[in-house]
């Protein structure tokens, strides 16, 4: 169970990558390459988000193609209207677009299940089935904080809106973090280490090293840290992207 309280999502994702990196107790279940976690509440005092997506190893199309898997845009338009006639104690529910299932993706449903807002304080609360650390994360946080500044627009707020995220099953993907932690430098120290994700992140990398990658995930990854090697990466920085595409 990992219980999270942050003053912004940039605290929230750091505190939570540390966490999970760097402490035991959290973990309720192993499924090489991740480590999963079961009931887990995140909390921040605001939707504020700086970020480049490039760093969990994420291009401008993938944000394009999260929208487009999640998100009526039409349906959003009309909700966050909606909400400027919520009452008081009112908790307004916006449902993502119920994901296509096939077998390596969506096989048991959407990854978020819907986002509700309620006015005191301005609070998003978001519903998720399954969440990816660091990379799906990354997009949620990133959606999270282009709504929130879409209510401070249109109902005029000047205080924070809040966060508060309940997972069902967080995942903390080994193979996905791969391109976070040579970024930030911590590649080869995570390699060396005897513990499950050391053993874990010891075994994609080896893997990689090998060559004739044939996994999609896998050579995307390779790829991506062989981008960061040549220092070829693209930077996608959330300010520039839009949620309405």
């Amino acid at each position: 169970m990992l219980q999270v309280k942050a003053s912004d999502l940039n605290s929230l994702f750091k505190s939570s990558m540390d966490i999970m990196l760097n402490t035991s107790g959290w973990e309720d279940a192993f499924q090489t390459p991740r480590i999963l976690s079961y009931n887990n509440l995140l909390f921040s005092e605001s939707t504020d988000f700086t970020f480049d997506l490039s760093h969990v190893g994420f291009t401008k199309t993938r944000w394009a193609r999260y929208v487009h898997q999640y998100i009526d845009r039409d349906q959003l338009d009309i909700w966050l209207n909606n909400l400027k006639g919520i009452s008081k104690r009112g908790d307004n529910l916006f449902r993502s677009k119920d994901a296509i299932r096939r077998p390596r993706e969506h096989h048991h449903g959407s990854c978020w299940l819907g986002l509700s807002y309620r006015s005191l304080p301005p609070t998003l609360v978001l519903y998720s089935r399954v969440a990816e650390f660091p990379t799906r994360v990354a997009l949620e946080f990133t959606m999270v904080h282009k709504v929130g500044l879409e209510l401070k627009e249109r109902l005029n707020l000047t205080q924070p809106v809040q966060l508060v995220w309940f997972i069902s099953s967080l995942f903390f993907s080994c193979l996905h973090a791969l391109p976070y932690l040579a970024i930030n430098n911590l590649l080869e120290i995570t390699y060396s280490r005897k513990d499950s994700i050391g053993s874990f992140v010891r075994h994609q990398c080896d893997h990689i090293a090998r060559g004739n990658v044939r996994y999609g995930p896998t050579k995307r990854m390779a790829k991506r840290l062989q981008q960061i090697q040549d220092k070829t990466v693209k930077s996608v920085p959330i300010d520039k992207l839009s949620i309405w595409i």
